[in-house]
């Protein structure tokens, strides 16, 4: 991939954490310190509808979001075809509720 092409953002409002650009093990810290920023009350929106790529870190992140607020309605919306086949092959369509909007 080239890195000069790769676009990352994120935005947080309350209760929406926005996601975009590519996410892979360059963005392990920044995942982190994005999920990490996470209130501990309420359910937890995360919108990947401008997310473009993705591997196994923000899998791990996400897997590690489950674990650290388990019982608590984790949303994820705007996944695209390709991240949702993903999500759907690692069962994390089992894990998460996953919306289109």
């Amino acid at each position: 991939m080239n890195s000069s092409i790769v676009r990352l953002k994120y935005v947080i409002t309350d209760p929406v954490i926005r996601l975009e650009g590519e996410y892979d093990l360059t963005r392990k810290d920044e995942v982190a310190a994005i999920f990490a920023s996470i209130d501990d009350v309420g359910p937890i929106v995360i919108d990947m509808t401008n997310v473009t790529y993705i591997d196994s870190t923000i899998l791990l992140a996400l897997a590690k979001l489950k674990s650290r607020y388990d019982g608590r309605t984790i949303r994820i919306v705007g996944l695209s075809s390709h991240i949702r086949r993903v999500f759907a092959i690692v069962k994390f369509d089992e894990l998460f509720e996953l919306t289109d909007a």
